[in-house]
């Protein structure tokens, strides 16, 4: 498996990230909310194409280095997978997959800025990489529910908890099949998170918990449907 590196947080590369991502999902709001309906489109499915090319380069670079393997580079930590969904949700406008990026990709990709563990590899592209995705997956559902004006079904929050479970059971007999660590569900990680609580198993229902804390606190402050 490739060696896991840690951001540390506070440091000058932590800075340059997370105010480069701040102004990025800031900038791009700004920018888009007073334009017309068919341009705000437009941008959402140029934002999925940057998407696609950024998850083909960083799987390119994989190769190249010679460092890919299913170990590593399958789309199924939950960034990834809220990633992909992102992609689909922005040229599709899916109800049930924007409730999946609205409740599971903000905190998702708020937690990986602050406590940054790369998992692909080190070196300038794979850093650009890691803050680009997540500053998408925090600017994707924001996106959708404030330029494009798309709102979560009343139970949806309690709905996209039950979903992230199917997942769960998929990736957590897989990875002691393929001795991975997708989603973190065979090893803890080592980034710096006080969430990360306990041993396995132990840390993995804290996660489990503090996730429903984060989907519920966004089901109370996210504008309803009428």
């Amino acid at each position: 498996m490739i060696e896991h590196f840690v951001i540390e947080p506070l440091s000058d590369i932590w800075w340059v990230g997370i105010s480069s991502s701040v102004i990025f999902i800031l900038l791009t709001l700004i920018l888009l909310k007073g334009r017309k309906k068919s341009q705000k489109i437009s941008f959402a499915k140029w934002l999925s194409v940057s998407f696609i090319i950024s998850y083909l380069i960083s799987a390119y670079v994989s190769i190249l280095n010679g460092t890919w393997s299913f170990q590593d580079n399958l789309p199924l930590h939950l960034c990834r997978i809220s990633f992909i969904i992102s992609i689909i949700v922005l040229n599709t406008r899916k109800q049930w997959m924007y409730e999946w990026v609205l409740f599971l990709a903000i905190p998702s990709g708020i937690n990986s800025l602050l406590t940054p563990e790369l998992t692909q590899g080190v070196g300038p592209w794979f850093i650009f990489d890691f803050y680009f995705v997540h500053a998408g997956l925090i600017l994707a559902p924001i996106y959708l529910t404030v330029i494009l004006e798309m709102r979560a079904r009343k139970n949806a929050w309690l709905k996209t908890i039950l979903r992230l479970q199917i997942p769960v059971a998929i990736i957590l007999p897989l990875n002691f099949l393929l001795e991975s660590n997708y989603m973190y569900l065979r090893k803890k990680p080592i980034a710096d998170n006080p969430f990360l609580i306990g041993e396995w198993p132990i840390y993995i229902l804290v996660l489990e918990i503090v996730m429903i804390a984060h989907v519920y606190v966004i089901h109370k402050l996210a504008p309803k449907a009428k």
